[in-house]
């Protein structure tokens, strides 16, 4: 009996619980149990995960829907200021803009508006000339240039057609300088080159005859200018005479001058004259019976009977006081020009 409850209290002396385990596991069960509280509340809140919101942006219209509309005159009188306005339609207000005018495409004037104000309106005075253009294209640009997105630009243009003086106003103001200009004597090299490049001007020309005051009996009026080796024929009448054919000639050499002053057509032949070794043909005299008891005339190159130029020689002077012409200009003053009509040797 005694041995068996030795035995007994011998093993339960033995054993004794192991604390720090049992700590371990209840707090491991305590961190899982939280584990799946934590991701049944998030499933509880919904499948997706949550995202930022991207901010709004407001876009600014600006000139994107904007008609611009230009007010321009179709006609400018004489010496009267170009004045031109501008509206815009449809524009978002209160916006900054470039306002740009142009005239030709050279501009004229630019500066900074309010979309909303009232806009600067463009003022131009033309320098006037004879020979000024007779339109002017105005063009008016607004730019903007938004905080977010690409630059806008509208613009519109409009054809202003330019009045100026009549042709009497500028041969009024420009005769006293070509009265000045104009010459009776030859002033060139004697060669061809020099004449083709040199001559007066053909509104010049126009002045120094109207100036002048030269009459005729027929429409026409022939000027033969000893300066620049030309003939010039007009149409029209006294005070209004017009260019409208320029020759080339050959006046009278040093010694066989050409006789200067006014005269007229006084006849013509088709068979031209005849001398030994040469023919010029067909002739259309302006002189007839002078002091030196010869006729002038204007005429062809001089021909040998054989046919060939005896003396191509022309645009200085090199005849024996006769006008030389290419063959189809003596033609032209044969067909075209009637006796009576004025010629002017200056």
């Amino acid at each position: 009996m005694l041995l068996l409850f030795s035995l007994v209290v011998s093993s339960c002396s033995s054993w004794s619980p192991d604390f720090d385990s049992i700590t371990s596991l209840n707090e491991g069960q305590a961190e899982d149990s939280e584990a799946d509280a934590l991701e049944g509340a998030e499933l509880n809140s919904g499948d997706e995960p949550a995202t930022e919101e991207e901010p709004v942006i407001i876009t600014n219209p600006g000139l994107s829907d904007a008609n611009i509309i230009l007010n321009a005159p179709e006609i400018l009188p004489v010496e009267t200021t170009l004045i031109c306005y501008v509206d815009v339609e449809d524009a978002e207000q209160d916006i900054s803009c470039r306002i740009s005018w142009f005239i030709d495409d050279v501009l004229v004037v630019t500066e900074q508006v309010m979309i909303g104000t009232e806009l600067p309106d463009m003022r131009k005075d033309f320098e006037y000339s004879r020979l000024m253009a007779e339109t002017a294209i105005v063009r008016i640009s607004l730019e903007y240039i938004p905080a977010q997105g690409e630059p806008q630009e509208i613009s519109a243009e409009a054809v202003v057609l330019i009045e100026n003086y009549d042709r009497d106003h500028w041969i009024e103001l420009e005769a006293p300088r070509v009265l000045s200009e104009v010459t009776d004597r030859y002033i060139g090299d004697r060669t061809l080159e020099w004449a083709m490049e040199n001559d007066y001007d053909d509104f010049d020309k126009e002045v120094f005859v109207n100036a002048r005051r030269y009459s005729s009996r027929t429409e026409y009026l022939i000027w033969v200018n000893l300066t620049h080796q030309r003939a010039n024929i007009f149409t029209g009448s006294e005070g209004n005479w017009e260019l409208t054919e320029t020759f080339l000639v050959a006046t009278g050499k040093p010694g066989a001058g050409t006789r200067r002053g006014v005269t007229t057509i006084k006849s013509r032949s088709s068979s031209g004259w005849s001398f030994d070794t040469f023919y010029v043909k067909p002739i259309v005299r302006f002189w007839e019976k002078t002091e030196r008891g010869t006729s002038f005339a204007f005429h062809s190159r001089p021909y040998a009977y054989s046919g060939r130029l005896r003396d191509e020689r022309i645009g200085f002077p090199i005849s024996k006081g006769c006008i030389r012409m290419y063959d189809e200009d003596i033609q032209y003053i044969f067909d075209n020009i009637p006796d009576g009509t004025t010629v002017v040797i200056h």
